[in-house]
């Protein structure tokens, strides 16, 4: 059985402040969007909680070890101490991943970025947001030989608009013909050091010929597959930045409609969706964004879940968000049909929420969050 340890850093230096042994912890990964921690310590002298009193919300991250390797870094956000009526103390922490201090960060200054590639936007806003060394939380931002940064865009963003360096990574890996991003805290193994990585691909993360299979019976603990047409639409618009009109009157910037009509054409009923991008002024960049949108949450969305058993040394790590899971499933809803399974497909993963094993269960969990496909 794989063994979890909670290392907790600094969250600038990274310097090393104590070790504790946490229950009903639950962790997650994302690509792009922070994932969240959760776990609780019980406090059961004095002793750990002088300890436990070193963690400081907002200003630790804790570390989260799956035998040598590092499966997350979480910045610890709340810490919550409570009792209960028997008088028993336990201390409760909540944090996300590094990617959630991007949203933390305000851009503070007007930046311009003429016909520039959209990972190099990215790169440039990351090293913003670190130069001075209170906001240095050692992030590097590697370039791979040959790697693409992606089509180039004119942006502009105003200080005035008080928009989150978090934001603003998020609108420019979703636009058309965009990137994806996450970041990997490992252990460099020539010196020992932790390092957090941010990397960055275009158009996706992971490797397209990975193809990670989990079957049931087998591995697969539990499944669902929803069909939900609730977050799809079959026309789409953007909304951007008011402009000032002749009678000086403020109106949005509007793209233009995108419709999936090959969807219309089969028979789906209009279903009108609308996107905000509040400080968006090129109307180019409006119509990218309501176009991926109409390309790609268009109809109904299917979002299968599973929950799997990850076994002592796991094929599937975090750090291999991106790359493709094949899901193969004999049951009654999914009969086998001439000796050969019904169900057999493959998404890429683009996100992974873990329960380690406690004394109560002793099995460790993993449920997969797939790419949403309509």
């Amino acid at each position: 059985m794989a063994r979890h340890r909670y290392v907790f850093a600094d969250l600038r230096t990274d310097r090393t402040i104590t070790e504790l042994e946490l229950s009903g912890v639950t962790y997650d990964r994302r690509i792009i969007q922070p994932g969240s921690f959760r776990g609780t310590l019980p406090i059961p002298n004095a002793s750990v909680a002088e300890r436990a009193r070193k963690i400081q919300p907002g200003r630790t991250v804790c570390h989260v070890y799956r035998d040598a390797d590092i499966w997350g870094s979480y910045v610890i956000w709340q810490v919550v101490p409570r009792s209960d009526e028997r008088g028993r103390i336990t201390l409760e922490l909540r944090g996300a991943t590094l990617e959630s201090y991007f949203h933390r960060r305000e851009i503070r200054a007007r930046l311009d970025y003429p016909a520039t590639a959209q990972v190099a936007i990215a790169r440039d806003l990351i090293a913003r947001m670190q130069s001075r060394p209170e906001g240095n939380i050692g992030l590097t931002t590697p370039t791979r030989p040959g790697a693409s940064d992606g089509a180039s865009m004119t942006r502009s963003y105003r200080r005035s608009e008080a928009a989150t360096y978090g934001k603003r990574l998020e609108e420019l890996a979703s636009a058309l013909d965009g990137f994806e991003y996450m970041i990997r805290t490992y252990v460099d193994p020539g010196t020992a050091r932790r390092v957090r990585e941010w990397v960055a691909a275009v158009p996706r993360l992971g490797d397209p010929s990975g193809d990670h299979v989990f079957t049931q019976p087998g591995n697969v603990i539990t499944w669902s597959y929803p069909a939900d047409a609730t977050v799809g639409a079959t026309s789409w618009q953007a909304r951007g930045d008011k402009v000032q009109s002749a009678s000086g009157e403020g109106e949005p910037l509007m793209s233009e409609v995108f419709e999936a009509t090959a969807l219309l054409d089969d028979g789906w009923p209009l279903l009108d969706a609308t996107r905000d991008y509040t400080s968006e002024r090129d109307r180019n960049a409006l119509d990218g964004y309501a176009r991926w949108w109409s390309q790609t949450r268009s109809g109904v969305v299917g979002i299968p879940q599973v929950t799997v058993r990850l076994g002592a040394s796991a094929g599937f790590t975090p750090n291999a968000l991106g790359d493709r899971a094949r899901l193969v499933l004999s049951n009654p809803w999914f009969p086998v049909t001439d000796r050969a399974p019904t169900f057999t497909k493959s998404w890429r993963v683009v996100g992974i929420e873990v329960t380690p094993a406690s004394r109560q269960d002793g099995r460790e969990r993993a449920v997969l969050i797939f790419e949403e496909s309509s």
